[in-house]
């Protein structure tokens, strides 16, 4: 019998300790497993900071001449050989003549109209001095002083209806705006510039035999200069007439000014024309220049990679545990490699590391 309790009591014993021994394999095992699926990704993070930041569109557009105008001939003639320097390239300043017509034919047809004026004036001289003797002095100096080879100065105004009857019946104004029509006409002859600029097209050689009607090149200022970048319709009330724009061209920095804003919409692209004015006479009509136009959006946000998104409104975080969390933002403006979220709080961490098939709750750690 006693042989028997100590048999019975070993085998409880040897099960008690078998019982043990496996646990404690079991529990080696599971702690190895977990070891290996829980090994902590050493991750890189941004920390969030909110705050006010400035909002900028990227655009472009193409630099164009402020002042381009085509240049028609109004007359008829032949363009003057040894004063044509009307070639593409060429720089004329303000006043200066670009081209000019042969106008001698025409000159003698004008003086001769100054010369009949004058004729008609000399007839009444003595009428005037007779009847209308207190305006005597004025006709007097004024037949003195006219000259067939330059413009006729204004007639002296009469000083009684009846005098003004008598300057009409001799038909003396009549020949006056004759002449100063033909005098207007005569200045066609000759194209003068009306702003500082380049000859940017031409249509005609030395020489030339030009109508009215002709388009003869094309002038273009020099100095003053419009860009017109198109910008999303949605961002049209975050814009205003007279910000200051600021970019570069070859290395060169540059400044304008918003001159106005379209407040209709493309149809096709649903954007908005911001017209920006330039002055400076290194740029060239044509130029291709790339800009960033300040919003006046005023949001708190942070502004982060647009890479660190995922599904577009979503971010990682290192939550308090040191794993991996996720969080929804709000999305305040974006371009093609930055973006502004809010909804997260300050000192929030954001994952910045590309960290293949991370997953929320994932065993993090993040570096220094």
């Amino acid at each position: 019998m006693k042989k028997y309790f100590i048999s019975f009591g070993a085998g409880i014993l040897i099960l008690i300790i078998a019982y043990f021994t496996s646990s404690l394999i079991l529990s080696l095992k599971e702690k190895e497993e977990i070891s290996l699926t829980e090994t902590e990704k050493l991750v890189s993070v941004v920390i969030v900071n909110n705050s006010i930041n400035p909002v900028e569109i990227t655009s472009d557009g193409r630099v164009q001449s402020l002042n381009k105008i085509d240049i028609f001939s109004e007359v008829q003639g032949k363009i003057n050989f040894n004063d044509n320097k009307f070639k593409q390239g060429e720089i004329f300043n303000k006043d200066e003549v670009i081209i000019s017509i042969d106008s001698e034919e025409f000159l003698s047809s004008v003086k001769q109209a100054r010369s009949e004026l004058q004729n008609i004036i000399a007839k009444v001289l003595p009428d005037i001095k007779m009847d209308f003797s207190k305006n005597f002095s004025n006709w007097d100096q004024y037949f003195k002083d006219f000259d067939v080879n330059i413009n006729i100065p204004d007639l002296p105004p009469p000083m009684s209806d009846k005098e003004k009857y008598y300057l009409v019946g001799k038909g003396i104004e009549a020949s006056f705006f004759k002449t100063k029509s033909l005098e207007k006409r005569l200045e066609k002859y000759l194209i003068i510039a009306p702003f500082n600029g380049t000859i940017s097209k031409t249509n005609i050689s030395e020489g030339s035999l030009v109508n009215p009607g002709v388009l003869m090149g094309t002038f273009i200022s020099n100095e003053n200069f419009e860009v017109t970048f198109n910008i999303p319709s949605k961002y049209s009330r975050n814009i205003s007439a007279d910000q200051k724009i600021n970019f570069k061209i070859n290395d060169r920095e540059f400044r304008g000014k918003i001159d106005r804003v379209d407040t209709s919409i493309d149809n096709f692209s649903q954007t908005i024309g911001v017209h920006v004015i330039i002055s400076d006479k290194d740029l060239m009509d044509g130029m291709y220049i790339e800009t960033k136009i300040p919003l006046n959006i005023s949001a708190e946000g942070f502004q982060i990679s647009r890479s660190l998104l995922f599904n577009d409104l979503y971010v990682y975080v290192v939550e308090k545990n040191s794993r991996v969390g996720i969080r929804k933002v709000d999305i305040i403006y974006y371009d093609d490699e930055s973006v502004i979220i809010s909804g997260l709080e300050n000192n929030t961490k954001i994952i910045s590391s590309n960290i293949p098939g991370i997953y929320k709750g994932m065993k993090i750690k993040t570096s220094n």
